[in-house]
């Protein structure tokens, strides 16, 4: 017997040392085997129509652009030609205002008759003031300023112009006066003698 524990003890030639393994080694072949391994892959989710839980709006797919979009877009734009649109249509409807009030007093003073030197001679005898409604019938040009008003008459077949100015056609006026149109000189209607400028100016 120990003729064969020699021959096969630990001192024998033909005694092989068990070899031990690394556990760590051991660990990470055991990892990498698992790895290798193919997972089970999930069946594929099938989409159930008209499932509610599920959400039929694709996130990929562009919003489609609306009108409220393209206002907000281009508000001053927008803005810019309305603005630019209610100046034109106020100038317009100012143009028109002054083209009817113009007509207007076209008519009105086709409608009047030109004053005379007669009636001028007229109211240089008139016991009472001259007044605007003396002079309303005839046909005349007008200027307006912020605090006054005049009336410029033309005299029938004469140099003279009969000028009646006041602070309002309400209110008697200031003064009545007639122009020589040639000279400029003027007499003051109800206070100089009227014949006696005719005879200068003749």
């Amino acid at each position: 017997m120990s003729e064969n524990n020699e021959q096969n003890g630990l001192f024998s030639d033909d005694y092989e040392t068990p070899k031990r393994e690394n556990p760590y080694l051991k660990k990470n072949r055991e990892k990498a085997k698992t790895e290798k391994t193919p997972k089970e892959e999930k069946p594929a989710k099938v989409k159930r129509e008209n499932d509610p839980r599920e959400s039929t709006v694709s996130h990929d797919t562009p919003r489609k652009r609306t009108f409220s979009d393209w206002i907000f877009e281009h508000i001053k734009l927008i803005v810019a030609i309305l603005t630019a649109l209610a100046i034109v249509a106020l100038v317009l409807v100012t143009d028109v205002v002054d083209v009817v009030t113009d007509l207007v007093t076209q008519t009105q003073q086709a409608e009047r008759e030109e004053i005379t030197l007669n009636y001028v001679k007229g109211l240089t005898l008139k016991a009472e003031p001259i007044t605007w409604d003396d002079l309303e019938k005839f046909s005349r040009d007008q200027t307006k300023a912020k605090d006054s008003v005049t009336w410029m008459l033309p005299v029938e077949g004469t140099d003279y112009e009969l000028w009646i100015s006041g602070t309002s056609t309400d209110q008697l006026p200031k003064y009545v006066y007639l122009y020589h149109m040639g000279t400029g000189d003027r007499l003051v209607i109800g206070e100089e003698d009227l014949d006696s400028f005719l005879d200068a100016h003749s």
